[in-house]
């Protein structure tokens, strides 16, 4: 424990699942292998790399004494693309579970009526039930590693059982809570269907409880349903690059990026408000020059949903061709990423002679931070789309500390639709037919990024059934 924080040992959870642990000799970095799958984490860092795609922990990894101590909760985002198998943590049983597992259902229902309460336990398999009476409680323990637990709401009303609840933990404990007017139990067990009956028993009822009426049998109120999960994407703020005394790179035929990065935006914009009802903002809409910081700012101001910044590529390299999306990181996936990064804006350079393992990632604690994992989804769904639509060549997606996707308090990327300094790309930006193509691939990249995070949302949404996390 650290705190309210509980961590485990990553070793610990893959001993006997064929995986190779090789920790960096300054304790900075631990790499995890198992067959064609590679898993990396850093000292005091929330984020983890598995195949390339970046995972957020819940906190982050430690490494203390030789071992490399990661968040419990977070064990299933990384584990699973790594170990190709489900992973769930179940925390009221206090279990970590890999593969498919059969659990077995158990159905809690009760029933009060006069000086008689049922409580039936009904499981889906047969399961040993050990009932235990305690002082001002009954409980039934299930001896199996783990049950889905759904209990029925009753309103047990008459004293003799106050409620039923499950506490869960390693023996999935369930307890009834007994009431003043308890005096003797019957517990009785069935094998078809697999049931576990306790009959709790008041005293007779005195001739006035007799002829009082009885209360109101209406149904059971509902909980209050949960609140609708909040659109996926409502905002789009799109960022059209340089502009005015800035004109970013020009094509050997003289075409300019920063009026093909404005007439693609006006285009995706168009499409995303017509086709997909969104409120999409340019942070320019003419020939003007913004501050790096501004067009962020922009896109905080109006709490958008999605950043995207759109620009068109250089290179002296002869013959370079094809798209690439970029989202934030501290250092650049390659030199051509660091390079372009450069052209584009990159962030302040790191301290001079400070450490990786002391910086802690300074970018990672800005804005940004907590939406990286979203941003690289975001550009990989464009990427895909970018690189078929087109019919260019996908050089796929990269990181990069640019300047203006540091401040993004959103999922953001930086998208170089294609090379302007090659004379047939060049030719094809200049082109109304071309660019209404790059806008309708980034709009579906960005709808299939909307669906999927709609997808996830709806699932947090989700109630869990009594017992579960």
């Amino acid at each position: 424990m650290r705190g309210e924080l509980e961590l485990v040992a990553i070793e610990d959870v893959l001993a006997g699942l064929d995986a190779k642990l090789t920790t960096d000799p300054r304790g900075v970095a631990v790499t995890v292998r198992r067959g064609s799958h590679e898993l990396v984490l850093h000292h005091r860092k929330s984020l983890a790399s598995v195949d390339g795609d970046l995972k957020l922990l819940p906190s982050p990894a430690q490494y203390e004494a030789g071992h490399w101590l990661v968040p419990i909760e977070g064990l299933p985002r990384v584990l699973q693309p790594l170990l190709e198998r489900p992973v769930e943590w179940r925390a009221p049983q206090r279990v970590l579970v890999i593969g498919p597992v059969a659990i077995p259902k158990l159905t809690v229902t009760s029933f009060a009526s006069g000086e008689l309460v049922r409580v039936v336990f009904e499981a889906s398999e047969s399961v040993p039930f050990r009932v235990q009476q305690e002082s001002g409680r009954v409980t039934v323990a299930v001896s199996r590693d783990l049950v889905d637990a759904v209990l029925q709401p009753t309103r047990l009303a008459g004293g003799i059982v106050e409620s039923v609840h499950y506490l869960g933990g390693r023996e999935n404990l369930f307890a009834v809570q007994l009431g003043p007017r308890f005096r003797t139990l019957k517990a009785t067990e069935q094998e078809a269907p697999v049931r576990l009956v306790l009959e709790f028993q008041g005293p007779p009822l005195s001739a006035a409880e007799r002829a009082a009426p009885a209360p109101a049998s209406g149904p059971t109120p509902r909980p209050p349903r949960p609140s609708e999960p909040e659109p996926a994407v409502r905002t789009v703020v799109i960022d059209p690059g340089h502009g005015g005394e800035n004109p970013g790179a020009r094509g050997p035929g003289g075409s300019l990026e920063k009026d093909v990065s404005l007439a693609i935006a006006r285009q995706l914009r168009a499409e995303l408000v017509n086709a997909r009802g969104l409120s999409v903002f340019l942070t320019r809409d003419k020939d003007v020059d913004l501050e790096l910081d501004d067009r962020t700012a922009i896109a905080n101001n109006y709490k958008a949903d999605l950043f995207v910044s759109i620009h068109a590529n250089a290179s002296r390299a002869r013959g370079a061709k094809g798209s690439e999306v970029y989202f934030l990181s501290y250092q650049a996936s390659d030199d051509d990423s660091r390079r372009t990064a450069q052209l584009e804006g990159a962030a302040e350079p790191l301290p001079a002679g400070a450490s990786s393992a002391d910086l802690a990632l300074i970018l990672w604690d800005m804005a940004q931070a907590e939406h990286l994992e979203e941003s690289s989804s975001l550009a990989s769904r464009i990427q895909e789309e970018l690189a078929v639509v087109t019919g260019s060549e996908g050089r796929g997606v990269k990181q990069a500390p640019f300047r203006v996707l540091v401040g993004a308090a959103m999922p953001a990327v930086l998208v170089e639709v294609a090379f302007i300094s090659n004379p047939e790309e060049e030719k094809l930006l200049t082109s109304e037919a071309y660019q209404a193509k790059v806008a309708a691939s980034l709009a579906r990249g960005i709808e299939r990024f909307r669906r999927e995070r709609a997808a996830r949302l709806s699932s947090l949404h989700t109630p869990a059934s009594p017992g579960r996390p």
